[in-house]
C-alpha cells in the first residue's frame, strides 16, 4: 500500500470509528432518555450526560449484582450449616442400621446353631 493509499484510507476508517461511537451513544441516549427528562425535563442530553448516566447506571448494575451474590453466598452458608447436623444424624442413624444388621445377623447365626427342640 503506498503512502497515498493510506493517507486516504486514514480519514475513511476514522470517520467508520466515529460513525460507530456515535450509533452507540445514540442507542444509549433511546435507553435512557425516558429517566433522565425525569430528571431534567428541559435540558437536552449531550453524549457526556450519556455516557455519565450509562456509568453510574452499570456502577449500580454490578452494586446490586455484588450485594445478591453475598446474600446468596449467606443463604448457602446458613443451609450448609443447618443440614450439618442433619447429615450427622443419618450418619448415625446407617451406622446404627448397620450395627443392628450385625448383631441381628450374628443372632441369627447363633439362633441357626443352637436347637433347643
Amino acid at each position: 500500500m503506498s503512502q497515498k493509499d493510506i493517507k486516504v484510507r486514514k480519514p475513511l476508517v476514522e470517520k467508520l470509528r466515529r460513525d460507530r461511537i456515535n450509533s452507540c451513544i445514540e442507542q444509549l441516549k433511546v435507553i435512557l432518555e425516558k429517566e433522565f427528562h425525569k430528571q431534567e425535563p428541559n435540558s437536552k442530553l449531550e453524549k457526556a450526560d450519556i455516557l455519565e448516566m450509562t456509568v453510574n447506571f452499570l456502577r449500580q448494575q454490578l452494586q446490586s449484582g455484588l450485594c445478591q451474590s453475598d446474600y446468596n453466598q449467606g443463604y448457602s452458608h446458613c443451609w450448609r450449616d443447618s443440614v450439618a447436623p442433619l447429615q450427622g444424624l443419618q450418619q448415625h442413624d446407617q451406622r446404627s442400621s448397620s450395627s443392628i444388621r450385625r448383631s441381628t445377623t450374628l443372632q441369627d447365626s447363633r439362633d441357626a446353631v443352637w436347637r433347643p427342640w
